[in-house]
């Protein structure tokens, strides 16, 4: 049985309308944009995690400003290793968080080391001249450390003490100037004078 003319273009109109629904969608999947959270910029209620399955590997990358940072040159602080990219929407506004939270903690024995995941060196540097950052982004152009450190969502971070021991993690995005996340930060620091 034939459709109608009419039903037709009405098929056609809906394939239309989804190719550019489907096109809008990989626009904003390019810029990292999430269409179901575009206007609303909130990070989630995701919780710091006991980390209980031992040691990292060690950890050596390129910086994007052309330097090498390796993870041993920052014993005796603590340490964020943050995973992220510049397509993952959650990373957005979590990297705005992590910037609030490195200007607040400026002066103490801490740090954070951001990896961006799988991205070739002028996207993250577009990226990051509309949304700089005061701490060193790191590349991971080849995913090695990525898989080594067990990462398999974006994003992903592990809080290391000052003996470079993970003890907390977080899969998905936190917003990092939570008070009870503060505490937990300021344990793990106070951790390193036991």
């Amino acid at each position: 049985m034939r459709a109608s003319p009419a039903r037709r273009i009405g098929r056609i109109a809906l394939i239309s309308g989804l190719a550019a629904f489907s096109v809008s969608l990989a626009s904003r999947a390019e810029t990292g944009l999430n269409p179901a959270a575009e206007d609303t910029q909130a990070l989630s209620n995701n919780q710091l995690q006991p980390w209980t399955e031992g040691n990292k590997p060690p950890l050596r990358l390129p910086v994007l400003d052309g330097a090498t940072a390796d993870l041993a040159d920052h014993a005796g602080k603590t340490v964020l290793v943050h995973f992220f990219a510049t397509y993952c929407a959650p990373c957005r506004p979590e990297l705005a968080s992590l910037a609030r939270l490195a200007e607040r903690r400026a002066g103490r024995p801490f740090t954070i080391l951001a990896i961006d995941v799988g991205e070739v060196p002028d996207r993250v540097r577009r990226f990051l001249s509309t949304a700089p950052v005061p701490f060193p982004v790191l590349l991971d152009g080849d995913r090695s450390v990525t898989k080594s450190w067990g990462v398999y969502g974006l994003p992903t971070t592990f809080v290391l003490d000052a003996k470079l021991t993970p003890r907390l993690y977080v899969e998905g995005d936190l917003d990092w100037m939570r008070a009870d996340i503060l505490a937990k930060l300021d344990g793990v620091a106070a951790s390193a004078t036991d």
